[in-house]
């Protein structure tokens, strides 16, 4: 707005001071006050599900299932005589929760119509083995919670979880970073849709063994959280127990800065995101306290602050705007809403693309289900140059110049929690950082997914009796651990393989393979290195073989060229041949790519063709192009 010049987004940027991660030192993090800590899920390899018999690992497509099975939130009082504050939040949405159930995947225990059975034991051991290799100590009885989940993802609206150890440590290149347990649960549903009232998940996922393991905040910059979450992937992968693929492992990161609060990114699908998402989310709370540090100067107070609306019938008010038309059109009401003494704050700059308003926006999305777009606002593009609209806004609000205006739509029966929504985020931003769990989105910024959960959302499980772990089923577990994955990185290292190949190699767990073939078959550690990750990496990228592929038999292939006393380097033309056609004889890809066995003799006697061919071909006169055959 031409009279608030200070509060454009240009200038609350510079206000808060962004800068690109590309541009960002540590002591922009040190001066932040910059913490990060990870939970990392990774699904285990086992057979059965982790509280029932289903089979773990079959999915179904969204459109495959047997039933439907619908469900509402309705909170109740803790023994404390208080309402959770994520259960209040997901009630007032009125979400129809409902479930696709597939026979072959899912049973009466899922639907928390069936007591959980015993334990999975396999799940058990995998997870005590990965909790070893984290030098964590081994709980002597294994207990069995109960964790509240509060947005349908679980019909029981908890989770069994156990921690299986604590205190365990992981280096990085500079440090090392302390794990404060690793724990073992069951998997939530997948969810297939979000729209409005009605959410729907799929079960087939549901109960799957999974670990989590959580560290310390002892992440200091955005580049270590990422590099501890390289090394607990790799850790998870070479004890060869765990799921790979798409939804296999997800990460939740917890960022803080000095005077925010922490806030849990969900669900990040790639590790590679890390860095951008914690170095945006640590300025967007940055952004806040400028936020709060501002509208407390002005004199607001949650306890006083309060907005006001007022109903906007299409004869009072008719902007040419195509969602307000389509909105009116579907018979959804439209509100104008007075912000007082928030002038310049719903365009002040949050993350990068994103005003304070967005905030409201995705709050309104999640809590009142009204669909976005769902809002405009009197210093956004379509209404700040509209002075005549402006006016009769504010006319209709009877405000003033040092208040903010928005129009809001949606269905009637969602407009009493739209506005408390609405004033509810706003006073929370005298506040500062909500404690809120948040989305994220591939361009590094974030949204509005929930409330935070409290700390006491875990309960004991009255279901499941204590099961102690005894010292020989410990120490069976213990038998054979993998090499440490900074050991495997020294290796690499010593090897002399190119850094760009640690990654794949530790990623799909080939350091055994490569030690099996080096030991077996004598060919040299960088030669099996690159091949995979080079050669093996750049066709699995270029081919789509027919067949699932099995890196044994790349080992397969390395043996058979080792027993024939063959060049390595003719491995290079037969691995795009096994690539496209897995189950291919060795014996066959040699002949397609047209090898033919020759005696000295025979080889000799080609001499005189290709002596004779380079003179005809040879017109340098340089000392190096010169050949000497002998």
């Amino acid at each position: 707005m031409s009279n608030l010049p200070d509060n454009n987004l240009r200038t609350s940027r510079e206000r808060v001071g962004y800068l690109p991660r590309r541009e960002a030192d540590p002591s922009v993090y040190e001066q932040l006050g910059f913490k990060c800590g990870l939970e990392i899920h990774q699904q285990l390899l086992t057979q059965s599900k982790l509280f029932c018999r289903c089979p773990a690992g079959l999915y179904q497509a969204e459109d495959d299932f047997d039933a439907e099975l619908v469900r509402h939130m309705r909170p109740t009082l803790s023994e404390l005589g208080e309402y959770d504050g994520t259960a209040l939040m997901e009630f007032k949405t009125r979400k129809n929760i409902i479930y696709r159930i597939k026979d072959q995947t899912a049973c009466t225990y899922d639907m928390d119509d069936t007591p959980p059975f015993p334990i999975d034991q396999e799940a058990l051991h995998h997870a005590v083995r990965i909790a070893l290799m984290l030098g964590a100590n081994i709980v002597g009885e294994l207990h069995i919670t109960r964790k509240q989940y509060l947005d349908g993802s679980i019909p029981t609206g908890f989770q069994r979880t156990a921690i299986v150890g604590i205190e365990g440590e992981i280096p990085l290149r500079h440090k090392k970073v302390r794990i404060i347990q690793l724990s073992l649960e069951e998997d939530s549903c997948r969810e297939i849709s979000d729209v409005g009232h009605r959410r729907v998940y799929s079960t087939d996922r549901l109960g799957m063994p999974l670990i989590e393991t959580v560290t310390y905040p002892d992440m200091l910059t955005p580049d270590e959280a990422a590099e501890a979450g390289h090394y607990l992937r790799f850790l998870a992968r070479s004890s060869g127990l765990v799921r790979t693929g798409i939804g296999a492992a997800r990460e939740d990161v917890n960022v803080s800065i000095s005077g925010g609060t922490r806030v849990e990114i969900k669900g990040v699908q790639h590790i590679r995101w890390i860095p951008e998402l914690t170095h945006i989310e640590a300025f967007r709370q940055k952004a806040l306290l400028v936020i709060r540090d501002e509208l407390n100067r002005r004199g607001l107070t949650p306890e006083t602050w309060r907005l006001s609306s007022v109903e906007l019938t299409p004869g009072l008010f008719d902007l040419d705007h195509a969602p307000l038309q389509k909105a009116r059109g579907r018979g959804e009401k439209v509100v104008a809403v007075n912000l007082p003494k928030f002038a310049g704050i719903l365009s002040h700059f949050t993350q990068p693309g994103h005003v304070f308003a967005d905030e409201i926006s995705r709050r309104l999305k999640v809590v009142a289900c009204i669909e976005r777009p769902n809002l405009l606002h009197v210093e956004d593009e379509v209404l700040a140059s509209n002075n005549a609209t402006i006016r009769q806004l504010r006319n209709v609000l009877k405000a003033s110049d040092e208040d903010a205006q928005m129009l809001f739509w949606g269905p009637a029966e969602d407009i009493p929690t739209a506005l408390e929504t609405i004033e509810e985020r706003c006073q929370l931003a005298m506040q500062g950082v909500p404690n809120e769990t948040r989305k994220s989105l591939p361009d590094g910024t974030t949204i509005f997914e929930r409330v935070l959960p409290g700390a006491d959302r875990m309960y004991p499980d009255t279901d499941s009796p204590p099961l102690p772990l005894s010292e020989d089923f410990i120490a069976g577990c213990q038998q054979e651990l993998p090499l440490p994955v900074s050991e495997r990185q020294r290796q690499l290292i010593e090897w002399g393989v190119p850094v760009d190949c640690h990654e794949y190699l530790l990623s799909k767990n080939l350091l055994p393979t490569l030690d099996k073939i080096v030991n077996e078959c004598e060919f040299k550690p960088k030669f099996v290195a690159t091949l995979f990750g080079h050669t093996l990496k750049s066709l699995e990228g270029r081919l789509k073989p027919p067949a699932p592929f099995s890196y044994n038999r790349v080992y397969g292939l390395l043996k058979f060229v080792c027993e024939r006393n063959l060049v390595a380097e003719i491995v290079k033309e037969m691995l795009p041949v096994l690539c496209s056609h897995p189950n291919m004889e060795f014996e066959s890809i040699l002949n397609t790519i047209g090898y033919q066995e020759r005696t000295p003799a025979e080889i000799e006697t080609y001499i005189p063709i290709f002596k004779a061919k380079f003179a005809e071909i040879h017109h340098s006169s340089e000392p190096a192009a010169e050949v000497r055959w002998v």
